[in-house]
C-alpha cells in the first residue's frame, strides 16, 4: 500500500526477465453517463498525449518491443504494459504519460468512432450476437447497466467532450490497483512506486441505477436476414459473484454446458446431431449475473433442440449425478484451476479478476474447496433452485418459420 493509497499487489516468481505493468480502474460501462463512453476512453488512451502523437506512442512502443493493452469490461477498464527489464526504463514514461496525461484529440475521437461504428453494424448482423443483445435486454432491462444495447449511432455521436468526462471522473488511483508480476529488480518497483505516489488521487464518479426485473418465461422471435441458421439463447437472470451459490452453479453449469463433455454437448452435438455446439454459461457480476445457453440450429431442429435442453435440465433436477461424472467434472475444474496460477502473469491475471470484483484471496479458496467437497446431493438441490423454465427468457434470431 502506498501513501497515496493505492495497492500493488506483487507476484515476482518469474524466471525471464519481463515485467508485466496492469493498471485495474473499478469502472467500466457501469459509470457511463454518455452510452460507449468508457470503451471508446479505454482505447482512445493510447491515441496522443499533450506531447506525443499516437503515431510516436506506437513507434516508440514497438522499437522497443513493449506490448501495451487497453480493456474495458461492465466494471473495469485495464491498461498494462509487458517488456523486456532493459528496456523497462525507456518505456515507462511513455506508458505512464499515456494514463495520465492522454489527450483525447477531437480528430482521433472521430476516427475511432467511424471504425468502431462501422465494426459494431458488422457484427450486430450476425444471428448469434443479435440474440445475446436481445436476451441481456429483455432479462435486465433495456435501461439496465448490464441490459442496455449500444448502437452504432451511439458510437458515431461520440465528442472528446464525453471522453475527457468520463476520464477525468473515473481515472484516479482512489479506485484503482496495480498488478505487478514477472521478474523484475528493485530498480523497477521503485520506479513505478514513486511515480505513482504523485498520481491523481480524486475521483467524482458517476454511477447508474440498478434495479430489479420481473422474472419473465417469454419467447422473442427475431428475424434477420440470415435464414441458414436459428441462434437459440434462453436463459434468466441470476445471483452476483459473491454469492453464498456461486461456487455451486458453476459446478452444475459445467456438468450441463460448461464444457466439450458437458451433457448438452453429448445429448444435442453428439447423439441427435441437432447443432456444431451447444453451451451453458454463468457470467456473475458485483450486483447480478445472467445464466444462459446458446446455439444455432437448422429450423427445422428448434423445438427439438429447446425440447432436449429441457430434458438435461430435468434430468438434474430429478436424478443424482453419478460418482465417476462427479469425479470427471471436479478434476476438470481443479486443473482449470491449475492453469490460472500457472507462472506469474497467469496468477497476476486470477489476482486482478478477484480483487476487480470486490473479492479476497479467500473467495477463491473457498470457490475451490467448494468444488473439492461439493456432493450430488447438494447439486440437485441446487438446480431445483434455479432451474426453473418458468423464469427462463427464451430468444430465438433468424428466419423464423
Amino acid at each position: 500500500m502506498l501513501g497515496s493509497g493505492i495497492t500493488i499487489h506483487e507476484v515476482n516468481t518469474g524466471t525471464q526477465d519481463i515485467t508485466k505493468v496492469e493498471l485495474i480502474f473499478k469502472c467500466g460501462r457501469v459509470n457511463e453517463e454518455h452510452i460507449a463512453a468508457a470503451r471508446a476512453t479505454a482505447n482512445l488512451l493510447g491515441e496522443g498525449t499533450s506531447s506525443h502523437t499516437s503515431a510516436e506512442i506506437d513507434e516508440h512502443f514497438d522499437f522497443y518491443g513493449a506490448i501495451v493493452k487497453f480493456r474495458s469490461a461492465l466494471e473495469s477498464t485495464s491498461i498494462s504494459l509487458v517488456c523486456l527489464n532493459r528496456h523497462f526504463q525507456k518505456v515507462w514514461p511513455m506508458f505512464y504519460s499515456v494514463i495520465f496525461d492522454p489527450l483525447f484529440d477531437e480528430k482521433e475521437v472521430k476516427k475511432y468512432a467511424d471504425v468502431a461504428s462501422q465494426k459494431l453494424r458488422n457484427q450486430i448482423s450476425k444471428n448469434e450476437i443479435i440474440s445475446y443483445r436481445v436476451l441481456t435486454e429483455k432479462i435486465f432491462g433495456k435501461d439496465h447497466p448490464y441490459g442496455y444495447n449500444t448502437q452504432p449511432e451511439d458510437i458515431a455521436s461520440l465528442k472528446a467532450e464525453s471522453i475527457k468526462n468520463f476520464y477525468n471522473k473515473n481515472f484516479s488511483i482512489e479506485n484503482a490497483f496495480i498488478v505487478l508480476s514477472g521478474k523484475y529488480d528493485d530498480k523497477i518497483k521503485q520506479r513505478i512506486t514513486s511515480d505513482f505516489e504523485r498520481a491523481k488521487k480524486e475521483s467524482s464518479m458517476h454511477f447508474q441505477s440498478f434495479y430489479a426485473q420481473d422474472f419473465s418465461n417469454k419467447t422473442f422471435n427475431e428475424k434477420t436476414q440470415n435464414d441458414s441458421q436459428v441462434s437459440i439463447k434462453m436463459g434468466r437472470m441470476m445471483f452476483e459473484r459473491k454469492h453464498k451459490h456461486f461456487s455451486h452453479f458453476y459446478f452444475l453449469n459445467t456438468i450441463l454446458g460448461g464444457y466439450f463433455g458437458s451433457r448438452l454437448m453429448k445429448n444435442i452435438r453428439e447423439d441427435k446431431g441437432y447443432t456444431y455446439g451447444i453451451y451453458s454459461s454463468l457470467d456473475a457480476y458485483k450486483q447480478n449475473g445472467v445464466f444462459y445457453i446458446s446455439s444455432e440450429v437448422g429450423n427445422d431442429f428448434v423445438n427439438p433442440c429447446i425440447t432436449e435442453i429441457y430434458n438435461e435440465i430435468d434430468t438434474l433436477k430429478s436424478t443424482l449425478v453419478n460418482e465417476e461424472e462427479m469425479s470427471m467434472v471436479r478434476n476438470y475444474l481443479l486443473g482449470q484451476s491449475l492453469h490460472l496460477i500457472d507462472g506469474p502473469f497467469a496468477t497476476g491475471h486470477l489476482i486482478k479478476n478477484i480483487y476487480s470484483k470486490d473479492l479476497e484471496i479467500s473467495d477463491f479458496e473457498n470457490h475451490i474447496n467448494i468444488i473439492r467437497n461439493i456432493t450430488s446431493v447438494e447439486l440437485r438441490e441446487i438446480a431445483n433452485l434455479y432451474l426453473d423454465k418458468n423464469t427462463f427468457t427464451t430468444v430465438l434470431a433468424g428466419y423464423i418459420t
